[in-house]
C-alpha cells in the first residue's frame, strides 16, 4: 500500500483533542488528522492510502495496517467517516461498507470514538448549504484553516469530513468564527 501525505509532526502525546477524518475507498482512502493548536485548527497529517487491486481480503488487511500505522503516530480521540450513498453500484457500495466496517473495527480496537456523517450534513455543517460543490466546500475548510488543502480529492474530503465533526461536536473550546 502506498501513502502519500502533505508533512508528518508525529506525537503521541495528545496534548489536545485530535480528530482523524476518513473519506472512505477499497482503492484509494483519504485521511487527516486534525488538531487544535496555539487557538488554530491545523492539519498534521493528511494524505491517502492506496491498494493495488488483489481480493478484497487483502486490501482490507492493508487498510486495517495502516491504521495502525497512524494509531502509533497520534493519539486520537475520534474518529470521523463519511457515510457514502450509492444508488446505481451494489456492489461497489458493499466494497466501501466492508471499508467503513474495519474503520470501526479499528476504533472499537483502540478505544476511539467512531462518528459518521452524510455528505449532506458535511456540505450543511460547513457551507450551511446541503446542495454546495466541492469547491465550495473547499473553499470554506481553507478559510477555517487559513492556508489551502491538500492536493488530493480523497484527502480534501478526509479534511472536510474532520472539520465537520469539530464543528457538530464542540470538540475544541476555540470559536472559529470570530
Amino acid at each position: 500500500m502506498k501513502k502519500s501525505k502533505l508533512s508528518t509532526i508525529a506525537t503521541n502525546q495528545a496534548v489536545s483533542p485530535l480528530i482523524l477524518g476518513i473519506d472512505p475507498g477499497i482503492a484509494r482512502l483519504g485521511y487527516a488528522c486534525l488538531r487544535e493548536e496555539n487557538g488554530k485548527l491545523d492539519i498534521l497529517d493528511a494524505g491517502v492510502f492506496i491498494t493495488t487491486p488483489q481480493p478484497i481480503e487483502f486490501r482490507l488487511k492493508l487498510i486495517y495496517e495502516q491504521m495502525e500505522k497512524l494509531s502509533r503516530d497520534f493519539s486520537f480521540t475520534s474518529l470521523a467517516l463519511e457515510k457514502v450513498f450509492f444508488s446505481k453500484n451494489a456492489k461497489t457500495a458493499l466494497i466501501i461498507e466492508a471499508v467503513r466496517g474495519v474503520l470501526m473495527l479499528f476504533g472499537a480496537m483502540h478505544q476511539i470514538e467512531v462518528f459518521q456523517y452524510t455528505p449532506l450534513e458535511i456540505k450543511k455543517t460547513l457551507t450551511m448549504y446541503g446542495q454546495a460543490s466541492k469547491q465550495e466546500v473547499q473553499m470554506v475548510a481553507e478559510g477555517i484553516l487559513g492556508h489551502a488543502l491538500p492536493s488530493s480529492d480523497d484527502a480534501c474530503d478526509a479534511v472536510a469530513v474532520a472539520i465537520c465533526h469539530h464543528l457538530s461536536q464542540g470538540v475544541f473550546e476555540h470559536d472559529l468564527c470570530n
